[in-house]
C-alpha cells in the first residue's frame, strides 16, 4: 500500500530531526573529547646512544629529549634561510658536532648536526666564539629533504655556507661522517643565538568521549537510511491482481 504524502513528510521531518540532534550531540562529545584532553610530557631526558644511531633511520627517535657531548668540527657552518621563529623572519645557525665514540653506541665518531639557534633575517652572523668542546641537550628533529636552491642565497660570511634546508644527506658531502639521520634543536643556543622554542606538549583525547560522538553520528546516520528506505518502499503501488497473474 502506498504511504500518503503526509506519512512520508512525517518519516522524512523526523529523519532531519534525528540527523540535526545525533549530529549535534556528536559535535559536543567531540568537543568535549579535546576539552578533556590530557597534555602528555615528553619523555625524559637520554644519552644519544640510547634514541638513536649514527646512519641509521630516525624513526621513533623524532622528538625524543637527548644529552650528548663532543667537539665542534672545523666544518663550515650552515645559516638556513626561510624560517619564522614566533612571527619573527629568522635564520637558523647549524653546525657539525662530532659525538665521542664511547656516547655514539657503535664504538666510533659520528657527526651530528646541531641547530644552535636562531636570529632574525636581516641580522646574520657566524658562530660565536667559544669552548670547542660542549655537552648539549635538546630535542631530535626529522631530516629535511635536499633542494636544488641550497647555498644560493645570502651574504659571504667567513667560515659559513647558506642553505634553505636542513638535510643530512646534503650536509654529507662536506662534513665528515658517518652522520646522524635527525637533527639535535639545542637548549642551550649561544650568545648571539636565541634556542629555538621546545616542542609544544603533545595532547591525548579522551577516547570515551570520541567514542561516545561516533556512536552519535553513527545513531543519525542510521536513522537517516531507515527513513530513506521506508519512505523508498512505501512509495511503490502495489501492483492489482490483473497484473499480478499477467
Amino acid at each position: 500500500m502506498k504511504a500518503s504524502l503526509a506519512a512520508r513528510i512525517g518519516v522524512a521531518a523526523f529523519a532531519l530531526l534525528a540527523l540535526v540532534v545525533c549530529g549535534a550531540l556528536g559535535l559536543w562529545q567531540w568537543n568535549r573529547a579535546h576539552s578533556k584532553a590530557i597534555s602528555v610530557a615528553p619523555e625524559p631526558t637520554v644519552p644519544i646512544a640510547e634514541a638513536l644511531l649514527p646512519a641509521s633511520g630516525a624513526g621513533a627517535a623524532v622528538g625524543r629529549q637527548v644529552s650528548v657531548e663532543g667537539t665542534w668540527t672545523d666544518a663550515p657552518a650552515v645559516l638556513v634561510t626561510g624560517r619564522v621563529v614566533d612571527g619573527t623572519e629568522a635564520v637558523f645557525l647549524v653546525r657539525a658536532l662530532t659525538v665521542d665514540a664511547d656516547l655514539t653506541g657503535t664504538g666510533e665518531t659520528a657527526t651530528l648536526p646541531v641547530i644552535v639557534g636562531w636570529r632574525p633575517a636581516e641580522s646574520p652572523m657566524g658562530p660565536d666564539d667559544g669552548p670547542a668542546r660542549v655537552s648539549l641537550t635538546g630535542y631530535l628533529r626529522p631530516p629535511e629533504e635536499a633542494t636544488t636552491a641550497s647555498g644560493t642565497e645570502g651574504e659571504p660570511i667567513p667560515d659559513v655556507v647558506w642553505s634553505d634546508t636542513i638535510s643530512p644527506a646534503e650536509l654529507a658531502q662536506t662534513w665528515p661522517g658517518p652522520l646522524y639521520s635527525a637533527v639535535l634543536s639545542s637548549y642551550e643556543g649561544s650568545p648571539s643565538w636565541e634556542p629555538l622554542p621546545p616542542p609544544p606538549p603533545e595532547e591525548q583525547l579522551n577516547l570515551r568521549s570520541v567514542l561516545y560522538a561516533l556512536e552519535w553520528w553513527v545513531f543519525g546516520a542510521f536513522a537517516v537510511f531507515v527513513a530513506v528506505r521506508w519512505i523508498r518502499d512505501n512509495s511503490r503501488i502495489a501492483p492489482t491482481p490483473e497484473e499480478s497473474q499477467a
